[in-house]
């Protein structure tokens, strides 16, 4: 921590101190604090670190009250002042916001470099990690009576539901399939995925029909949506269903 004191506190405690040593010099010698800094504190233009001003009040056997400090700085204030004092400089310059573009390239370059090496070497950590980055900002709010959060009602109500009926289930596995990725609302015997859907829209049964036919050859899979949406989902007719109790396992 650093402190900045009022002008009158200042003048009294290194006056203080000074008075003890002798002089200035002398005083410089004794605390080990550089000549210049006394003058730099006195003129306020450098703020006292916590160690140097429990060294010279200690010395000058003098207490500061709360009222003697005119302001705190944090342990990082110089970093801090040197960044706010490099961007001044560059705005005058005119240098700023090339500098910004300069960094947002550099930092789009390592980012795209960075996602291309983890598909590739650890291709189910990298989108569990990013699935995880999306669950955080998708809405996830219901807990199942397994404890996951789901994101709407029926997916709780199918979670529910598996749970009662005895089946061994996962919501929203992680499934490489062919160089794929994909996570399914649910997985079930580890042979059959359930998606869940109330969107009231035909984009939504396009990205079905794109999951089902790449997977559809290795897993049964069932959409469940509310029957009152059957129009939208045409074109994924052969696979859905409005109750659990349709499903074969």
């Amino acid at each position: 921590m650093y402190y900045i004191l009022k002008e009158e506190a200042t003048k009294k405690i290194i006056g203080k101190a000074r008075e003890k040593a002798g002089d200035m010099k002398k005083l410089s010698k004794e605390l080990k604090i550089a000549k210049s800094a006394f003058y730099l504190y006195l003129r306020k233009e450098r703020p006292f670190s916590e160690i140097k001003l429990n060294k010279i009040v200690n010395y000058a056997d003098i207490k500061i009250k709360e009222e003697d400090i005119e302001k705190t700085l944090p342990d990082n204030w110089k970093q801090i002042k040197g960044g706010v004092n490099c961007v001044k400089i560059k705005k005058r310059n005119g240098t700023f916001e090339e500098q910004l573009q300069l960094c947002h390239r550099k930092s789009s370059t390592y980012m795209k470099r960075f996602h291309k090496t983890m598909k590739k070497e650890s291709p189910e950590k990298y989108y569990k990690e990013q699935y995880e980055k999306f669950k955080k900002v998708g809405g996830y709010k219901f807990v199942t009576k397994n404890g996951e959060k789901v994101r709407n009602k029926l997916e709780l109500e199918t979670a529910n539901k598996l749970k009662e009926l005895g089946f061994n289930y996962e919501y929203e596995p992680y499934i490489n399939f062919e160089g794929n990725c994909f996570f399914p609302d649910f997985i079930v015997n580890n042979n059959v995925l359930i998606e869940c859907t109330m969107w009231r829209g035909y984009d939504k049964a396009i990205k079905l029909k794109k999951k089902i036919d790449a997977l559809k050859n290795k897993y049964k899979i069932y959409v469940l949506i509310p029957k009152a949406l059957n129009n939208y989902y045409k074109m994924v007719d052969n696979h859905v269903i409005y109750d659990l109790h349709e499903m074969t396992l």
